[in-house]
């Protein structure tokens, strides 16, 4: 899909491509699509790649917007919201991410909707002083609700932030948390995850999704976060139950671990015997013994 310093976009993860369409049933669908939409004269541009929700006639639209100057280099980033059943006309959740010549980044949040349901905030300083803020926004309608996560990390309390990541939660389905389940609808799920940092003192910009998950487990995330204040992609059951299957596939369990990995016989009546416990504690000379681990480490 190219890097982050050429036009059309950035570095892309996700089963779809940019650019497709995808026709979900006979009343949804979702598009796919990157374009060039301003040029100047001096050889700078600015381009956008956009996600939009179609159903049953109403569409929510996610773009990610960049300003390119002449030298390739991308100076401004921008991440807009519009939901045609959510916002009223003219209405948009905006995020403007801009990058200063040491490599810093600042993020500003804008916004003239009223149809913010509830918003949280969350700080929390890590053991080498790193500080992650986070901040929340639902929305939500009659059969129509969205997550909007906005996190940025600093090195310490006071300094610069130093990468964004912004998560987009869609929902439509026969009925919300938030709404009267009276409806019949078509049920659609999806998420998309934006990472913003700098590298080399150039924008790195990685598009994660779309990715579709069930609409109850992005519910039962809803519920959570409100009820907690806290994000984070595992709070999903789907995504959470994805990195769990992943993780089996390198780490076998405990009883896995007991009979997957076969003793070496011992011929005679051989005494030397050794043995490393998962503390690290070692028994014996370990001459022609068999080490068995459940965690293997390698360092250069």
């Amino acid at each position: 899909m190219g890097n982050n310093n050429v036009a059309c976009f950035y570095r892309h993860r996700g089963s779809l491509p940019f650019p497709c369409h995808l026709q979900l049933g006979r009343y949804a669908s979702i598009n796919l699509t990157t374009s060039v939409f301003y040029k100047w004269d001096d050889g700078s541009y600015s381009d956008k790649a956009e996600v939009s929700y179609t159903v049953e006639g109403s569409t929510c639209n996610l773009m990610l917007n960049r300003c390119v100057e002449q030298n390739g280099h991308v100076s401004f980033v921008s991440l807009l919201l519009h939901d045609s059943i959510a916002c009223l006309q003219g209405e948009k959740l905006c995020l403007h991410i801009t990058k200063f010549e040491t490599g810093f980044i600042t993020m500003e949040y804008k916004s003239n909707s009223s149809f913010i349901a509830w918003t949280r905030t969350e700080k929390n300083v890590d053991a080498w002083g790193g500080v992650t803020d986070t901040k929340l926004y639902f929305y939500g309608t009659a059969n129509r609700c969205g997550l909007l996560v906005c996190q940025s990390k600093k090195n310490d309390y006071h300094g610069e932030v130093k990468a964004v990541t912004t998560a987009h939660y869609f929902v439509h389905s026969n009925g919300t948390g938030a709404v009267n389940r009276s409806s019949e609808t078509t049920d659609v799920g999806f998420s998309v995850v934006v990472k913003v940092g700098t590298s080399d003192g150039k924008f790195d910009i990685t598009v994660e999704g779309p990715e579709r998950h069930p609409v109850s487990a992005l519910l039962y995330m809803f519920d959570e976060v409100n009820r907690s204040g806290i994000w984070k992609p595992s709070m999903c059951p789907h995504c959470s139950n994805i990195r769990r299957k992943q993780s089996r596939m390198f780490w076998p369990s405990d009883s896995e671990d007991s009979d997957g990995v076969p003793l070496r016989p011992h011929h005679g009546s051989q005494k030397n015997e050794a043995s490393i416990a998962n503390g690290g504690r070692f028994n014996g000379h370990a001459n022609g013994s068999s080490i068995r681990c459940k965690y293997f480490y390698g360092f250069n």
